[in-house]
């Protein structure tokens, strides 16, 4: 049974037609108007209780190959979208500006996404651990340039959110560089293949699945996301409000993401073949990128958000500490604030 709020209960027609305390009846034509007014009040207040019970949970996501095992829960008949509706966005730019104008519920996000959410006053709550990258985000360059030290000078396309800036960034000081030694060109990630093929960049910061298309296409990798291991981090988040009003809903859609990995590990090429169908690479290409990304179990994601100090906490704020340093989040943000486990400890039951 969902939780309907009390003033969904509200009787407009509970009170006399008296003034309360004054003794003075308004008169009848006074009465039916008052009674209109509340009728009409009733009527709006159930309607607003009944389309936030009773809509689906709105989830936000790009294209990445890290968030398919979402999708393949639902193409399997896993996840019902009278429950869960995935809304697809271009770019994780215009992930974030959704969440923030509410016209979602919850977003698949990288930890750094995450933070920034949190710095500009909003509260997002991490219920899940997607996937963690370990090669699944990379810089790539044109034919010609073999290492990070040769984009001196040269331009570096970057997606517009944080993730691209701060993996050029830990790119650049892993090398002694900043990102005044290079040239930023703000581009999308659907601009990225493009604009590569066009040579209108020198290098890329990109992520699967475009990687892999870059790569079989000539580029040359200059870095990766497994030199930063547990650095790049994929989550499940949902505003706060939502987590207390729309349980069913979740628990619904975290059963689906695990049925999805169980498929995922015990028929990866069936897998491999639905989720090609969505994704411009092979199903071949598929596997290949899959094991350059990890993607946490339900006991594992208990241990890594669960508890009075998640295990995620702690490299979420030296992640914090480096995007500070490097001027990418505009305050500090108490990373214990940032997790809830309850619906993930109420999977199963």
């Amino acid at each position: 049974m969902r939780y309907i709020p009390s003033m969904c209960l509200y009787d407009p027609f509970a009170t006399t037609g008296k003034s309360r305390g004054s003794g003075v009846d308004p008169g009848p034509a006074m009465r039916r108007i008052a009674l209109l007014f509340f009728a009409l009040l009733a009527v709006l207040l159930l309607t607003s209780c009944s389309e936030s019970a009773d809509r689906p949970l709105r989830i936000g996501t790009k294209s990445w190959l890290g968030y398919e095992p979402l999708f393949l829960a639902r193409d399997r008949g896993h996840m019902d979208e009278r429950l869960v509706h995935l809304v697809e966005y271009p770019s994780a730019s215009e992930v974030l500006r959704a969440l923030r104008n509410n016209a979602i519920d919850g977003a698949a996000l990288t930890v750094d996404e995450v933070l920034l959410l949190a710095a500009d006053g909003l509260a997002p709550r991490i219920l899940l651990v997607m996937d963690i990258s370990n090669g699944g985000d990379a810089i790539l360059g044109q034919p010609g340039i073999g290492r990070i030290g040769q984009l001196e000078g040269h331009r570096v396309g970057v997606e517009s959110g944080a993730m691209g800036a701060y993996v050029l960034s830990r790119a650049l000081e892993k090398n002694g560089m900043t990102s005044a030694d290079v040239t930023i060109s703000s581009l999308d990630a659907h601009e990225h293949e493009a604009a590569f093929h066009n040579k209108e960049i020198d290098a890329v910061v990109t992520f699967e699945p475009i990687l892999s298309k870059l790569l079989e296409g000539g580029a040359v990798k200059l870095f990766d996301s497994s030199q930063i291991p547990g650095e790049i981090v994929d989550v499940l988040v949902l505003r706060q409000d939502v987590v207390d009003k729309q349980r069913d809903s979740i628990r619904h859609l975290l059963a689906g993401w695990f049925d999805a990995l169980d498929f995922l590990h015990t028929h990866p090429d069936a897998a491999a073949s639905s989720i090609a169908t969505r994704l411009p690479i092979s199903s071949e290409q598929v596997l290949a990128a899959l094991q350059r990304m990890r993607f946490p179990d339900l006991a594992e994601n208990r241990k890594l958000i669960g508890g009075r100090l998640p295990e995620l906490s702690k490299p979420t704020q030296r992640l914090m500490q480096l995007m500070r340093a490097h001027q990418l989040l505009p305050q500090d943000v108490d990373p214990t604030t940032l997790f809830t486990d309850g619906p993930l400890q109420a999977v199963g039951r």
